[in-house]
């Protein structure tokens, strides 16, 4: 991806204005009060009755309050998969996460420095709001930038030295330093994503509840705690998509989530991890929809938090905790062990780095060491207490470490991450471009509040290979150098990779071409529904 060849290639948020809405009632037995009812096992085989009339409806689980849109400020998983269906980007990203051509219909770049991307012509915006042109993309892209703005994405664009927009078909944006990734920084995630200046002028703080995209679907409504209803945007540059509405209910719970599949009150579990629930899906007659290994969850340490800016102390709680183990006895189908921060299918991945197996007597000893024998103790905000998350208390606890939780609501979990002001938490970061992970985990210029690296870690040497790797031309070199960075960051220790997590999204057997990508994300346009 780094040659010169040319490739050718309304709504209102309610918000406090409404009153807390019920969870949506079930279609058939009694309610449990999230949206599904408590009875019936078969598999649903026939669609709702809505496929075969002239617009087909596609019902979702959603897992958890929305939390915006803004592609600013998104954040979360759940919401990311959203708003990939509203935006564009200049790229975007196929089912097996490699990268194609999206709002830009052509690129070049001489040198990975100086990149130009012809757009589309005739390309309309949702709304009404007319056609996109070039004036688009950089009021996009400088809307990340502005510090007014404080957006967390803004330092994937801190490497950029201009954007300009010589015509209304062309954009050309020139790099400090070569970047053979930076195609992924204007793909269709985060701050790659085109949002229209008319409308975030119109909403203002309001614009994450009301965004306005080129994509194949726009949000139609959203109800406190119950629901949202996107709408096939017909003028979307590809065509109308097969299905014409999405309407995402939410039910937070995995077990009435399961229950709501079953009884066929939604089409599409979002994201169900248990095992258990799984297996009996899959027993059923559904279909599973698996992507292994889409992204590593780590334990995260603020290394300006005593004793966590200790590694020794960061060793031994690696050593202290059977993170095999306890995905064994907890949920060996939704995740995997691991031992890099990486996911093992990323090319510049590599194994040849520190491990740090179960040795509760090797952790005692690194917490002697570091002038801890009688260990310490330390608090993680978290959103519920999980049973895998007992079970690396009780491992700690074992070496003298007590790890205490503090259950927090989704918003103030989600600042006191992006704040850094956690002593020890938790983050998985879907990517495909590698720089996406060690860059907002390692470099200083993303230290929290600024960016995602919220332990504070800060590592010259680390540092100066991750930006020799990302500007490195032959991709030998970029290889080996990204694996002298891996080696040091699982040397250094800020984030553990606590295991792989497998995505799942079962569904109905008549939901056709359902496929998840390596962001966790479903590209709607492409799922029908059969006849």
């Amino acid at each position: 991806m780094g040659d010169s060849t040319t490739r050718k290639r309304r709504l209102g948020w309610t918000g406090l204005a409404l009153a807390f809405a019920v969870m949506l009632a079930a279609c058939s037995g009694g309610s449990n009060g999230n949206g599904a009812s408590s009875s019936g096992e078969a598999a649903v085989s026939s669609p709702p009755a809505s496929a075969s009339g002239e617009e087909k409806t596609l019902r979702i689980r959603f897992y958890d309050d929305p939390a915006g849109f803004d592609p600013a400020t998104i954040f979360r998983t759940e919401n990311e998969s959203i708003a990939f269906n509203i935006y564009s980007g200049l790229m975007t990203y196929n089912s097996q996460g490699e990268l194609v051509p999206d709002l830009a219909e052509s690129w070049e770049t001489p040198d990975n420095r100086t990149w130009t991307f012809r757009l589309r012509q005739g390309v309309q915006w949702q709304q009404d709001y007319g056609e996109f042109t070039s004036a688009d993309v950089l009021y996009s892209y400088q809307r990340i930038i502005d510090p007014a703005v404080a957006s967390p994405y803004a330092n994937e664009f801190g490497n950029v030295e201009a954007f300009e927009a010589p015509d209304p078909y062309t954009v050309v944006i020139k790099l400090k330093s070569p970047d053979g990734n930076f195609l992924h920084q204007v793909a269709n995630y985060h701050q790659g994503q085109i949002v229209k200046k008319e409308a975030v002028e119109k909403y203002g703080d309001q614009y994450m509840w009301n965004p306005v995209g080129t994509g194949p679907y726009f949000i139609e409504s959203i109800t406190t705690n119950s629901q949202i209803v996107m709408a096939r945007h017909d003028g979307y540059y590809k065509g109308p998509a097969p299905i014409g509405k999405l309407v995402f209910s939410i039910i937070k719970d995995d077990d009435t989530a399961a229950i709501a599949l079953q009884n066929g009150e939604v089409d599409v579990a979002m994201r169900i991890e248990k095992t258990e629930l799984l297996q009996r899906l899959e027993q059923a007659g559904f279909k599973l929809n698996k992507l292994s290994d889409r992204a590593v969850n780590v334990r995260m340490f603020n290394e300006s938090v005593k004793p966590l800016e200790d590694v020794r102390v960061r060793q031994a709680w690696a050593h202290a905790v059977d993170w095999a183990g306890n995905i064994e006895a907890t949920n060996p189908l939704g995740q995997s062990p691991t031992f890099n921060i990486l996911p093992k299918w990323m090319d510049v991945y590599t194994d040849d780095v520190p491990r740090y197996e179960y040795n509760p007597e090797k952790a005692k000893e690194l917490l002697a060491e570091a002038g801890y024998p009688n260990g310490f103790t330390v608090t993680e905000h978290i959103r519920q207490v999980e049973e895998s998350d007992q079970l690396e208390q009780e491992n700690l606890r074992a070496v003298g470490i007590n790890l205490q939780f503090e259950i927090v609501e989704a918003a103030q979990y989600n600042k006191i991450r992006n704040d850094g002001t956690f002593e020890v938490s938790g983050r998985l970061l879907p990517a495909v471009n590698p720089d996406t992970i060690l860059f907002s985990y390692l470099h200083p210029n993303n230290i929290a509040p600024k960016g995602m690296n919220g332990a504070r870690y800060d590592n010259p040497e680390l540092t100066a290979k991750l930006e020799a790797a990302r500007a490195e031309i032959d991709p030998e070199q970029r290889k080996a150098l990204y694996a002298e960075v891996q080696k040091i960051a699982m040397t250094d220790l800020p984030y553990i990779p606590m295991l792989s997590a497998n995505g799942y999204w079962p569904s109905a057997n008549y939901v056709l071409n359902l496929a998840l990508t390596p962001l966790s994300q479903v590209n709607y346009y492409e799922v029908d529904i059969a006849k």
